[in-house]
Protein backbone atom coordinates (compact mmCIF):
# COMPACT_ATOMS: atom_id res chain seq x y z
CA UNK A 1 0.00 0.00 0.00
CA UNK A 2 1.26 3.47 -0.84
CA UNK A 3 2.11 6.06 1.76
CA UNK A 4 -0.70 8.30 0.52
CA UNK A 5 -3.36 5.63 1.08
CA UNK A 6 -2.05 4.92 4.57
CA UNK A 7 -1.91 8.64 5.29
CA UNK A 8 -5.51 9.08 4.14
CA UNK A 9 -6.63 6.14 6.28
CA UNK A 10 -4.78 7.61 9.26
CA UNK A 11 -6.36 11.03 8.71
CA UNK A 12 -9.81 9.45 8.57
CA UNK A 13 -9.16 7.47 11.74
CA UNK A 14 -7.84 10.56 13.52
CA UNK A 15 -10.77 12.76 12.46
CA UNK A 16 -13.23 10.07 13.59
CA UNK A 17 -11.58 10.00 17.02
CA UNK A 18 -11.87 12.53 19.85
CA UNK A 19 -8.41 13.97 19.08
CA UNK A 20 -8.32 17.65 18.14
CA UNK A 21 -7.34 18.26 14.53
CA UNK A 22 -4.46 20.56 15.51
CA UNK A 23 -3.10 17.81 17.75
CA UNK A 24 -3.62 14.99 15.27
CA UNK A 25 -2.10 16.89 12.34
CA UNK A 26 0.16 19.67 13.64
CA UNK A 27 0.91 22.56 11.26
CA UNK A 28 4.51 21.39 10.80
CA UNK A 29 3.26 17.98 9.65
CA UNK A 30 0.87 19.58 7.14
CA UNK A 31 3.75 21.71 5.82
CA UNK A 32 5.95 18.62 5.44
CA UNK A 33 3.17 16.88 3.48
CA UNK A 34 2.85 19.90 1.17
CA UNK A 35 6.58 19.65 0.42
CA UNK A 36 6.22 15.95 -0.38
CA UNK A 37 7.83 14.60 2.80
CA UNK A 38 6.37 11.23 3.75
CA UNK A 39 5.99 11.82 7.48
CA UNK A 40 3.55 9.89 9.64
CA UNK A 41 1.17 11.67 12.00
CA UNK A 42 2.77 11.61 15.47
CA UNK A 43 0.13 9.23 16.87
CA UNK A 44 1.46 6.54 14.50
CA UNK A 45 5.14 6.94 15.37
CA UNK A 46 6.96 5.01 18.06
CA UNK A 47 7.64 6.53 21.46
CA UNK A 48 11.36 6.70 20.68
CA UNK A 49 10.87 8.48 17.35
CA UNK A 50 8.47 11.04 18.81
CA UNK A 51 10.69 11.61 21.84
CA UNK A 52 13.80 12.00 19.69
CA UNK A 53 12.37 14.27 17.01
CA UNK A 54 10.39 16.47 19.37
CA UNK A 55 13.14 16.60 21.96
CA UNK A 56 15.78 17.59 19.42
CA UNK A 57 13.52 20.21 17.83
CA UNK A 58 12.65 21.66 21.25
CA UNK A 59 16.24 21.67 22.52
CA UNK A 60 17.49 23.59 19.48
CA UNK A 61 14.65 26.13 19.27
CA UNK A 62 14.30 26.72 23.01
CA UNK A 63 18.06 26.84 23.52
CA UNK A 64 18.51 29.43 20.77
CA UNK A 65 15.59 31.50 22.04
CA UNK A 66 16.90 31.43 25.61
CA UNK A 67 20.38 32.38 24.42
CA UNK A 68 19.05 35.39 22.52
CA UNK A 69 16.65 36.52 25.24
CA UNK A 70 18.49 35.75 28.47
CA UNK A 71 21.61 33.65 28.54
CA UNK A 72 23.79 35.56 26.07
CA UNK A 73 23.48 38.86 27.90
CA UNK A 74 23.75 37.22 31.34
CA UNK A 75 27.20 35.82 30.68
CA UNK A 76 26.19 32.13 30.77
CA UNK A 77 28.94 29.83 29.55
CA UNK A 78 27.99 28.25 26.22
CA UNK A 79 28.59 24.74 27.56
CA UNK A 80 26.17 25.30 30.46
CA UNK A 81 23.54 26.67 28.08
CA UNK A 82 23.94 23.65 25.79
CA UNK A 83 23.62 21.19 28.69
CA UNK A 84 20.49 22.94 29.98
CA UNK A 85 18.95 22.98 26.48
CA UNK A 86 19.71 19.26 26.04
CA UNK A 87 18.17 18.39 29.40
CA UNK A 88 15.06 20.46 28.58
CA UNK A 89 14.85 18.76 25.19
CA UNK A 90 15.08 15.30 26.75
CA UNK A 91 12.34 16.14 29.26
CA UNK A 92 10.09 17.65 26.58
CA UNK A 93 10.72 14.76 24.19
CA UNK A 94 9.94 12.09 26.79
CA UNK A 95 6.75 13.89 27.83
CA UNK A 96 5.58 14.32 24.23
CA UNK A 97 6.48 10.75 23.30
CA UNK A 98 4.53 9.49 26.32
CA UNK A 99 1.57 11.75 25.51
CA UNK A 100 1.28 10.57 21.90
CA UNK A 101 1.62 6.90 22.93
CA UNK A 102 -1.05 7.37 25.64
CA UNK A 103 -3.36 9.28 23.28
CA UNK A 104 -3.08 6.61 20.57
CA UNK A 105 -3.97 3.87 23.07
CA UNK A 106 -6.77 5.87 24.67
CA UNK A 107 -8.38 6.50 21.28
CA UNK A 108 -7.72 2.92 20.13
CA UNK A 109 -5.87 3.97 17.01
CA UNK A 110 -4.54 1.33 14.67
CA UNK A 111 -0.85 0.75 14.17
CA UNK A 112 0.57 2.29 11.00
CA UNK A 113 1.18 -1.14 9.48
CA UNK A 114 -2.43 -2.23 10.19
CA UNK A 115 -3.91 0.70 8.25
CA UNK A 116 -3.13 -1.19 5.04
CA UNK A 117 -5.17 -4.14 6.23
CA UNK A 118 -8.19 -2.00 7.09
CA UNK A 119 -8.04 -0.28 3.71
CA UNK A 120 -7.72 -3.58 1.80
CA UNK A 121 -10.69 -5.13 3.62
CA UNK A 122 -12.96 -2.15 2.90
CA UNK A 123 -12.23 -2.15 -0.86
Amino acid sequence: MSFEKRRDAAVKELTDSAIWRSNAMPPLLLALWRFGVKARPPHYNSFIKNAGVMGLWFAIMWGLLMWVIEWGSSGYPVTVAIVIAIMAGILFGVLMGAYYKWSARRNRLSKWEDLALKEDVSE
